[in-house]
């Protein structure tokens, strides 16, 4: 056992200083599989619980989302639908081969022109402080090494 401070990974302990490799090896295999990957793992519950995040998330015509974490970009196209042409969609991700995957469902889905995409740690968001009227991270946050760095950078 090392000395470093240690966090989760799956229900495993590791250094703090590998988490980030470890889930960014992840990503990287499972990128072109992922949306299979969830249906299974949450019986596609996980298209129910996202329908209804953006039912609650109350975004109007032409208002500014960050999409943290965003994955294969499920709750950017959804987002996309309640904030039309006029808004804009920030899509992040840490990982690039998940970032280039949400990029080409997007793209796929007609929502192109409004949205940007950023290779980001959700550590250390590289955007200015209250920009966004909605902010989601959907379920990238059981990746991040420092949750309360995270959720902070997210509400700067």
């Amino acid at each position: 056992m090392s000395d470093k401070k240690q966090t989760h990974f799956g229900y495993e302990s590791v250094d703090v200083d590998e988490k980030q490799g470890r889930v960014k090896h992840v990503f990287d295999s499972v990128a072109d599989n992922y949306d299979i990957m969830n249906d299974l793992m949450s019986l596609g519950i996980h298209r129910l619980w996202k329908r209804y995040t953006a039912c609650v998330s109350q975004l109007r015509d032409g208002d500014k989302v960050l999409d943290v974490a965003s994955g294969s970009g499920d709750l950017s196209k959804l987002f996309s639908q309640r904030i039309g042409k006029k808004g804009h969609i920030y899509v992040t991700d840490i990982n690039e081969a998940m970032l280039n995957v949400g990029r080409n469902r997007l793209t796929d889905h007609g929502v192109i022109g409004n949205v940007s995409y950023v290779l980001a740690n959700a550590e250390t968001l590289p955007f200015k402080e209250h920009y966004f009227n909605c902010i989601s991270i959907g379920f990238g946050l059981r990746n991040v090494t420092d949750k309360p760095k995270a959720l902070a950078s997210m509400y700067e």
